[in-house]
């Protein structure tokens, strides 16, 4: 494909290297060489020696395949969430705490999440008394992600409790992949039943649960570190670059009005430019208006699904012109059909 002029080729995203070399050291405890580890990630030890270093979040991938596999250990990404604790991610970390509710941790978690992981995506939207944080890989499907999804969900659900000194009680705790090994051992270690090969990893939680107070919160504390913590952010290679922004705003724009669908003049029209420019900006980065329809679709339909609707207001509800184009595009996310993954979710159910 021929590049166009002046369109700079697009960076691979990083990750922290104290998170690897964290992983790594994790693995090392559970029976695996680290050197081989770091060497089998294309990564080296110097490389991990500095924690506020970046390596590319492929490398970190490769790094949890490796480990996963010479540690004998499908769970590993949960026994891994299980040892963070919020001083880990530095001054973001005690950003979090200090923070007054855990729904403001959260969303400064979320606002800053390029400090740990650039090429990842984490949202959090509350639609009817329930709080949906949702977690998108990065690239195409392979192992890892996996096991990142399971990573994430323990940090929100499990070390978030920890952190606020109450228990939280899931919704549904949904994910994408399929189970490698003993989900019940999983659904255990979360303390929450477990949906796999569901349209979209997401934690859902009660809307309730963001106002738990802290019991750290010191909002002058928190301002203070929100400032170092923006400068770090504003350091990053591209973090100037307003791509990122967009993408957010126009997934926001198709959720206030999914039944519309993706009319590119109307869109354009609120964001205060042209269609064209639209197509553009979403293109340098790596999205398109259709892929962003797709993935706020994916995200909204499980929660539809387990609302007791009939299939058809459900695929009204997201926009399709007829069910059987959802049932096409359900099929495609989860390679089954609406109604089996609704009867699936039911037998997933606390009792």
């Amino acid at each position: 494909m021929r590049r166009q002029a002046g369109r700079a080729p697009a960076r691979a995203p990083t990750v922290w290297a104290r998170t690897a070399a964290q992983l790594a050291g994790y693995a090392a405890e559970r029976g695996a060489d680290r050197a081989a580890l770091i060497d089998a990630a294309g990564l080296t030890a110097a490389a991990l020696a500095d924690p506020d270093a970046r390596v590319p979040l492929a490398a970190f991938y490769a790094l949890i395949e490796a480990a996963v596999t010479a540690a004998a250990d499908p769970h590993l990404g949960l026994g891994f969430a299980g040892r963070l604790q919020p001083e880990h991610f530095d001054a973001l970390g005690f950003l979090a705490m200090s923070s007054p509710t855990l729904g403001e941790a959260f969303r400064r978690m979320l606002r800053y999440q390029q400090l740990w992981n650039e090429g990842e995506r984490y949202t959090l939207e509350i639609r009817e008394r329930r709080a949906h944080i949702a977690f998108t890989p990065f690239g195409p499907d392979r192992p890892a992600h996996g096991q990142m999804a399971e990573m994430f969900a323990f940090d929100a659900l499990v070390n978030a409790g920890r952190m606020c000194g109450a228990p939280i009680r899931a919704v549904a705790v949904r994910f994408r992949h399929a189970p490698a090994a003993d989900p019940e051992e999983k659904a255990r270690r979360l303390g929450a039943a477990v949906q796999f090969e569901a349209p979209q990893t997401e934690l859902v939680l009660p809307a309730e649960a963001l106002d738990l107070p802290l019991p750290h919160a010191n909002e002058a504390l928190a301002a203070f570190l929100e400032r170092q913590v923006g400068a770090i952010a504003a350091q990053l290679p591209g973090a100037a670059s307003p791509a990122p922004a967009l993408a957010d705003r126009v997934r926001a724009l198709l959720g206030e009005r999914l039944r519309e669908g993706a009319d590119l003049g109307a869109l354009a029209e609120r964001l205060r430019m042209s269609p064209r420019t639209l197509q553009r900006r979403l293109s340098d980065e790596g999205t398109s208006l259709h892929a962003l329809l797709d993935e706020v679709r994916r995200g909204r339909a499980a929660s539809l699904l387990e609302a007791d609707m009939a299939i058809g207001e459900v695929a009204y509800l997201l926009g399709y012109s007829e069910p059987s184009a959802f049932h096409r595009a359900f099929r495609r996310w989860t390679g089954e059909t609406p109604e089996a993954f609704r009867a699936r979710a039911r037998d997933t159910e606390p009792r």
